[in-house]
């Protein structure tokens, strides 16, 4: 009967319309595989084969197959969509089974594991905290907390130092002058006075008449410098002097007269340094006196040969002379005149002479206008606290004419401070803890005048200058008696401490023979006196030390950011110089500002646990490429992290070399230690240039955007600048695709048929690259689907009309009679 032929055909066509409905509904389903009807007829068979004109029985399904080729692509915004351009599905994994889909919609769960839809975990190759991929499969996580942050361990630097760079540094001498009058303490006279006659007392009106008789007088001088002689004085009504001089008016009308002659004599007399001087001494009493020109100086000025008459005017008639009081210089620094021969490189003597109480800043500024010489001066001295007395804190000191308050040397101390960049510009104050005792300071040598003042007898100030010299005091005196009989009267005096200078000869230059040997500023200049020094030696605030420099932002374990800055150094070559070498450089490095290099265990507290300066000895071939066998390990072993005001702030800290820092540094690290490592600088002559740089710390962050490349690899950024790889993706293949079992949600799981996986990273073998932002779209062809949907019906219909035909012939058998 042809019943089961016609049912056979009806559940082919019903297959059919399934499997069609089944394409169309996925038509917009990522990743989706099309699948096809695949049918067979169907034959009876007997033991010994069939005859030739054997009726089938029908039609059976033989195999649902699915399409692999590749679908259309989608792109996205989403990192995350990924999809296979090629061969290879992705591998998930879900409850413990592992399945194979194309569809890439995946996204991230609580946990950052990347998940698709129904949270099957896609599997890669996980990378660990350096970014190596590793080759053991595992489920893909991105960390979306925060990234803790990294110290840094290591500094890669790529440079070039330009071979034609100059060398800044030379050797040098240098000396300090040690001579007997260095900043010792000097008591004396505040002001200059001046060599005078004092004449004697007169009265108006004078009773000489000019006219009728001249007065005459000779001026005498004798002075170490200056107009020097003697001078006849002619004084008459001709010379333009009143007949009778009536008051004081008319007085100094004869005193200019007296002037012009001294100052204008008549040949073969010349001038002399000496003035008359009108004096109204009030009461009606009047004096004539004679002072010499130049204060401060012990000249002698005499009046004789007088005429009778210079009695009117306070002159004894000779013989009588009238002789002076020398003038006395007010108190300075002490320093005499002293010559030193300063020799150049080429032989070439100079003569240098450092003036008689010239401040030593004055003649560091003089040996600073020398070739070849370079100087700097400081002054010092130190007030007692014990010696410091003010009674009722009423005194003021004068430091450098400046009047301060002074209840006690703490006052004293702020006020000079207050006013170091002011009107006591370069002199600052300090106090000592320890005793009390007040040290002032030029920075640049100027003298240091002191005077004090007060109302209260007996207030008193004690002053050193060079510990080896005797101190000088100062005393009120109000009652004409001093406490201290070392004492000098404040009223009129002061004390002075001069300054010392420190010298600093070039290369080939030599300073001898100082004139006296040792009286004065100089002392004796024998080869004791001098010390060998690196001249322009390195001085990070000092640009004209270094050639080059480079910075780098560094990170300690917390994550705090901080500022290395390497500078270079070209060193001196000589080739008769055993002690150099060629294509040298010293490389000095600092943090924050601050030394690194390890403490200095040979100097004595505190000094031996204080940082010293990072200096590293950098060679290079006659090639231009780094010399790695004589090179310094670049090892930074003494770093303290310290927050803005300069405190340590909590980060790791160092291991000094001796304490076993090496350049062996742990993952993770136990210390603020780090390497510089210079592999692959050059010195070429050229320009000097950072060619690259990088450094493995960095600060805490959190992410901020993925990549996916083609190969799979998944490249995550942070918000604090890093990068890092996460992992790579992981696809599979299969000898027979036609053979994986579709277990629904766009996914595939292996079985016999398929054969096993070939698991491996996109890009290798036959697999495909991987797109990320982009989604494979179902192989779906609608009108192909909609063809072979009208085709289903048909063959439906047709097998439901055979069931029709087959039943009217049933019936027709029925009905026969």
């Amino acid at each position: 009967m042809p019943f089961n032929t016609a049912l056979s055909g009806i559940r082919a066509a019903s297959s059919d319309l399934k499997i069609t409905g089944n394409n169309i509904a996925n038509a917009s389903t990522s990743g989706f595989k099309r699948s096809r009807a695949e049918f067979g007829d169907v034959y009876a068979i007997s033991v010994l084969g069939s005859g030739s004109n054997t009726i089938g029985s029908g039609v059976r399904l033989q195999s649902v197959s699915q399409n692999f080729n590749q679908g259309s692509m989608a792109f996205t915004e989403n990192s995350l969509d990924l999809a296979v351009n090629g061969n290879g599905f992705f591998v998930v994994q879900q409850g413990g089974e592992q399945f194979y889909t194309r569809a890439g919609t995946f996204g991230l769960d609580k946990e950052g594991f990347v998940v698709n839809n129904v949270d099957a975990r896609l599997q890669g190759f996980p990378a660990d905290d350096a970014g190596n991929i590793s080759g053991l499969q595992g489920d893909i996580q991105v960390r979306t907390s925060n990234l803790a942050p990294r110290a840094t361990t290591n500094v890669d630097m790529l440079l070039n130092l330009d071979s034609s760079e100059t060398v800044l540094q030379s050797n040098g001498t240098t000396f300090n002058t040690t001579g007997n009058s260095v900043a010792v303490t000097r008591a004396g006279l505040s002001d200059d006075t001046t060599t005078t006659v004092t004449g004697t007392t007169f009265t108006f009106p004078l009773a000489n008449d000019f006219r009728v008789t001249p007065m005459t007088f000779d001026v005498e001088l004798t002075a170490s410098t200056g107009e020097n002689g003697t001078v006849s004085v002619n004084l008459n009504t001709a010379e333009g002097i009143p007949a009778t001089v009536n008051n004081f008016n008319e007085l100094l009308t004869l005193e200019g007269v007296i002037n012009t002659q001294l100052s204008q004599p008549l040949p073969p007399q010349s001038t002399v340094d000496v003035f008359a001087k009108a004096v109204d001494m009030g009461g009606g009493n009047y004096r004539m006196d004679f002072v010499a020109t130049k204060s401060g100086e012990a000249s002698q000025v005499r009046v004789l040969n007088a005429s009778a008459n210079a009695a009117d005017i306070g002159i004894a008639a000779n013989p009588a002379i009238a002789t002076s009081t020398p003038g006395i210089a007010k108190v300075d620094n002490g320093y005499p005149e002293q010559t030193v021969d300063i020799t150049d490189n080429n032989g070439g003597v100079i003569s240098f002479v450092a003036a008689k109480g010239q401040s030593a800043a004055q003649t560091a500024s003089s040996l600073n206008a020398l070739n070849g010489v370079t100087a700097s001066a400081s002054t010092t001295l130190t007030i007692p606290f014990a010696s410091f007395n003010n009674s009722n804190g009423d005194m003021t000191v004068t430091v450098k004419g400046v009047k301060l308050s002074a209840d006690n040397l703490s006052v004293l101390a702020d006020n000079v401070n207050a006013l170091s960049n002011g009107t006591l510009q370069g002199v600052t104050a300090s106090i000592d803890t320890a005793t009390g005792d007040l040290t002032l300071t030029s920075s640049v040598g100027d003298d240091i005048p002191i005077r004090i003042e007060s109302p209260d007898d007996g207030d008193s100030i004690e002053v050193f200058g060079n510990p080896n010299a005797p101190s000088s005091f100062l005393e009120v005196d109000t009652n004409g008696t001093l406490n201290n009989p070392s004492a000098l009267n404040s009223d009129l005096n002061s004390i002075v401490v001069g300054g010392s200078i420190n010298i600093v000869l070039d290369e080939g230059y030599t300073a001898s023979n100082a004139v006296p040997p040792s009286v004065g500023l100089f002392g004796p200049l024998t080869g004791q006196a001098f010390t060998e020094v690196i001249i322009n030696e390195f001085d990070p605030n000092d640009q004209g030390t270094y050639n080059w420099e480079n910075q780098l932002t560094i990170f300690d374990s917390l994550g705090n950011s901080h500022v290395m800055t390497n500078y270079y150094v070209k060193q001196e070559y000589d080739a008769n110089d055993p002690s150099t070498t060629a294509n040298h450089w010293k490389m000095f490095t600092r943090i924050d500002g601050e030394d690194v290099g390890d403490p200095d265990t040979s100097l004595p507290p505190p000094q031996n646990i204080e940082a010293t300066v990072a200096v590293f000895d950098v060679y290079f071939n006659d090639d231009g490429s780094l010399n790695n066998l004589i090179t310094d390990d670049v090892l930074i072993s003494n770093w303290t992290p310290k927050d803005a005001d300069g405190n340590p702030n909590g980060a790791m800290t160092p291991q000094n070399v001796l304490n076993g820092g090496n350049t062996l540094i742990g993952d993770p690290p136990t210390s603020s230690n780090f390497v510089i490592n210079l592999e692959g600088t050059t010195q070429f002559s050229s320009d000097f240039s950072v060619n690259d740089v990088d450094q493995s710390g960095y600060s805490t962050g959190r992410l901020s955007g993925l990549n996916i490349g083609d190969d799979g690899v998944i490249f995550a950024r942070f918000t604090n600048g890093e990068s890092q790889v996460l992992g790579q993706l992981a696809l599979a293949d299969f000898a027979s695709m036609q053979g994986l079992q579709p277990v629904g949600d766009t996914m595939w799981a292996e079985n016999y048929e398929s054969g096993t996986p070939n698991i491996g990273a996109p890009q290798s073998g036959a697999l495909g690259a991987i797109q990320s932002g982009a989604l494979e779209e179902s192989n779906v062809d609608l009108s192909e689907e909609l063809v072979r949907l009208i085709i289903a019906q048909r063959n439906f219909q047709a097998s439901a009309k055979t069931i029709e035909t087959a039943d009217s012939v049933t019936q027709t058998i029925i009905n026969m009679r």
